[in-house]
């Protein structure tokens, strides 16, 4: 049971510890957001240490049979102390929840020098990567590694589900609460896992064996470890799907205003910024597409203040007519007159024809009100939806700006 559950662990482990990889460049200076990475790195090396071919080249390599017990159950202890050092900056403030985490991480690395001071004194002499507690069950060193062990871990697992289940009620996210109610379940699902290696030591005492309940542990040891990383993962992977949406939305709006873009640049192209004269250690950052996107608007803005002198009134007059024969209304009855004002604008510069003064006009959807960046975008969107895709070419468009 564990060879068929431990690598499906180590595959969940591993694909949370990538997932979470992303952003530790940006998170570096938030100690949960490492402490979290850590506990899906040190998960994974535990169930990869405990798989029977690691176990056995482990053996081979460093020369002392069964080392991969203390290895596993090392980074186990760990992690759990890791687990706490997330919901501790989580739930507490930054200065308590800093003398916390120095604490948990103390006792936890305390319990591992416990458990390696033991692991020495037993001595194991064969190896039992699929055995070793049923092995070693009988013997009184083992049985006090076994208990410190098992004392942590069900500590830890029991203040985890609680801890959780606490933390979810305060949190306004929806994913957040959700995660944390399922690092609580998958916690106490690995309680299982406790009462029948509890229930090994008990056993030893009096001779007796649980063999039969081997894999009922492993089951809730894997199940519940499984549930405990996805629980933590939910809100990291709901972040990065609504960041990975809003990244999609920019691309689809840069995409979109091109037709407008390009309209301008047909008839203006002293519009495009030139960031050749930016300085190269910068450039990199023009190649964002958010950069892309903002320099974009601006430059339709620069071309809206270029045409502004040629609409003329009789234009945008006739266009909302036209319009509201049609059924629009509002504001997009004011992009799609802008729309037409534009192209007659761009029209009249091309021959160099102005309106008179007092038959001067204003764009249609100049008192359009914008409160977010990105409302501005949407609203130059709504323009150029009323446009055709490519209105007119630069002469030379392959030269032209992105």
């Amino acid at each position: 049971m564990k060879d068929l559950l431990h690598p499906i662990s180590l595959v969940v482990a591993t694909l949370g510890f990538l997932c979470l990889l992303r952003d530790v460049p940006a998170r570096r200076k938030d100690p949960a957001s490492m402490a979290l990475a850590a506990v899906f790195l040190l998960s994974g090396l535990s169930f990869l240490f405990s798989i029977t071919p690691m176990w056995q080249y482990l053996d081979r390599v460093l020369g002392t049979v069964n080392l991969s017990v203390p290895l596993a159950m090392g980074c186990v202890v760990v992690l759990l102390a890791c687990q706490q050092v997330v919901l501790t900056y989580w739930g507490s403030p930054p200065d308590v929840a800093q003398r916390r985490a120095r604490t948990w991480l103390g006792a936890g690395f305390a319990v591992v020098a416990g458990l390696l001071v033991l692991f020495a004194l037993l001595t194991p002499s064969a190896p039992r990567p699929n055995d070793f507690t049923l092995y070693y069950a009988h013997d009184s060193v083992y049985a006090a590694y076994l208990t410190l062990y098992i004392t942590a871990y069900t500590c830890a697992e029991v203040f985890l589900a609680c801890t959780c289940w606490r933390l979810a009620h305060r949190s306004l996210r929806v994913s957040v609460r959700v995660g944390l109610r399922v690092v609580a379940v998958g916690a106490g699902v690995t309680l299982g896992y406790s009462a029948v290696r509890i229930g090994n030591v008990i056993a030893g005492a009096f001779g007796a064996s649980l063999a039969s309940w081997e894999a009922f542990a492993w089951t809730c040891g894997d199940v519940g470890t499984m549930l405990t990383l996805v629980g933590f993962l939910i809100p990291t992977v709901a972040d990065q799907a609504q960041r990975s949406r809003y990244t999609i939305k920019l691309y689809r709006s840069h995409h979109g205003l091109r037709p407008l873009w390009l309209a301008f640049y047909s008839e203006a192209p002293e519009i495009a910024l030139p960031i050749d004269r930016v300085e190269p250690a910068q450039r990199r950052r023009f190649r964002g597409i958010a950069i892309k996107l903002y320099r974009r608007a601006v430059e339709i803005r620069d071309g809206r203040f270029v045409i502004r002198q040629y609409l003329a009134t009789e234009v945008r007059e006739a266009s909302e007519v036209h319009h509201r024969a049609e059924g629009l209304h509002g504001d997009e009855l004011n992009a799609a007159v802008t729309a037409d004002q534009i192209r007659a604008g761009i029209a009249a510069r091309a021959k160099g024809v102005r309106p008179d003064p007092d038959r001067l006009a204003d764009f249609a959807d100049a008192d359009r009100q914008t409160s977010e960046p990105m409302d501005d975008i949407d609203a130059l969107l709504a323009i150029a939806r009323h446009l055709p895709r490519e209105p007119g070419r630069a002469p030379h468009p392959e030269r032209a700006p992105a």
